[in-house]
């Protein structure tokens, strides 16, 4: 009994409670235009300004102005979000906090510096000095004038073409010396020489006419060596590691021209620039070696090996053909595996071995080096080029050379000098000798060796 009478006062007690909850709850907010303090728990009809007391912390609401009604606000009469409110005062008010202390800081900052600690003083050698490594305002502004002056290389080369052209018009309207003429041709030709070595610029030339218009008139007909050298080199840049300039060359049978010019002149330099040239066009150009070495070209090559010019234009000579040589070797012994197989059948046809011997090659070389003891003695890079050359060609004049005493003594003679010398370079070549004097002299040669 005493059970269920104390059941039922806990029921009543909760179901109090629950009443009175529920009417602080369902308690209406009156708002009003000032602010009032939200109890907890207790809702709030919508449209009010709600805010956080910073002070009490407790919630506070009111009207809203008659601005916000109105949308003139910029939320467009929408309520603030609280946490927003509470961010922005919080904010605001460090932020002016943390102005003034940064200020003040600087303040006493400046006023602690020592008197002319501002001032920078430079010597005149350093104002000077700044005066050639920085631009002032006005020279920097001048720099737009300046790019209205700059040229692309493709703009640069036809207006060099151009004006190469008009060299000869101007003469006809009013006549120029002819000293200022090819001084003009030769500065055009210098720099379309700097220009060309790029492939795209080489490509650019010759189709704007530089091949057709400037070039070959210059290698075939120009009386004046200067000019013709300078545009044989021109020539030379053009082809270099360019096979498409190459093919336009090829076409215009300047090759043969070449070939003419190896065999006719005896200037060193002339010979120089059309051995450049000359290599530039047929390395690694089957077709070109086979079509030019199997006429002129040869006999070009060795010629200039019997000519009486500089020992170094010689040495350019011998080691164009040795480089043929080892490029047709290279890409014969790679022939199952080339990627293209017509310029593996086009080497195998460039009987060069065949040329050589029918022009006198291996007799000309033996005489060469034979007849150069003490020139080679004093010139150890010349020596190395005739060096790999022999060792290249031994194939070709093995019958030849090892029968001759002088060249053996010769060789011998350099190798046995230069290993005495403390210079390194010299022993490099040294051994180089020795390997080559081991193929041609195998048979007879170590005793002395």
């Amino acid at each position: 009994m005493k059970m269920k009478l104390r059941l039922s006062v806990v029921l009543l007690l909760v179901i109090n409670l629950a009443f009175t909850s529920a009417n602080d709850k369902n308690k209406t907010f009156v708002a009003t235009t000032e602010w009032q303090e939200i109890d907890e728990g207790q809702g709030i009809p919508a449209g009010l300004h709600v805010r956080i007391n910073l002070k009490t912390g407790k919630k506070e609401a009111k009207l809203l102005d008659s601005e916000e009604e109105g949308g003139n606000n910029n939320n467009n009469g929408a309520l603030l979000n609280v946490e927003q409110n509470v961010y922005e005062a919080i904010s605001k008010e460090s932020l002016t906090k943390h102005k003034a202390k940064v200020s003040k800081k600087l303040s006493d900052a400046l006023q602690n510096l020592p008197k002319g600690s501002l001032s920078i003083e430079y010597s005149p050698e350093k104002l000077e000095q700044v005066k050639r490594d920085f631009k002032t305002y006005g020279e920097l502004k001048s720099f737009k004038d300046l790019q209205k002056g700059f040229h692309s290389d493709g703009e640069l080369i036809t207006k060099l073409i151009d004006e190469y052209k008009n060299i000869s018009k101007e003469d006809q309207e009013r006549p120029i010396t002819s000293n200022t003429k090819i001084n003009t041709q030769l500065r055009i030709l210098e720099d379309l020489d700097y220009l060309v070595h790029q492939i795209d610029n080489a490509l650019w030339f010759i189709d704007k006419g530089g091949l057709d218009k400037i070039l070959l008139p210059l290698v075939v007909n120009e009386t004046n060596i200067n000019l013709r050298m300078k545009a044989i080199r021109v020539l030379g840049a053009l082809t270099l590691n360019n096979p498409k300039a190459q093919i336009k060359v090829f076409e215009k049978n300047i090759g043969g021209y070449l070939a003419q010019i190896l065999i006719s002149s005896v200037h060193s330099e002339e010979l120089s620039s059309a051995l450049y040239a000359f290599g530039s066009l047929l390395r690694k150009f089957p077709l070109a070696l086979q079509r030019i070495l199997s006429t002129s070209g040869t006999q070009a090559l060795v010629a200039v090996l019997a000519k009486e010019c500089e020992l170094k234009v010689k040495a350019k000579s011998i080691t164009l053909i040795s480089d043929i040589i080892v490029e047709k070797r290279l890409v014969l012994s790679k022939y199952a595996d080339s990627d293209n197989p017509l310029a593996a059948a086009q080497y195998a046809e460039l009987n060069l071995q065949e040329w050589l011997q029918s022009s006198g090659f291996c007799e000309t070389v033996d005489g060469l080096v034979s007849s150069q003891l003490y020139e080679l003695l004093e010139q150890p890079d010349l020596t190395e080029y005739f060096v790999i050359g022999l060792e290249n060609t031994a194939e070709i004049c093995e019958s030849i050379w090892s029968k001759n005493a002088q060249l053996r003594h010769t060789l011998l003679t350099i190798k046995n000098r230069y290993m005495q010398s403390k210079d390194e370079f010299r022993g490099e070549v040294a051994q180089q000798i020795e390997t080559l004097v081991q193929i041609l002299y195998s048979h007879n040669s170590r005793d002395e060796l």
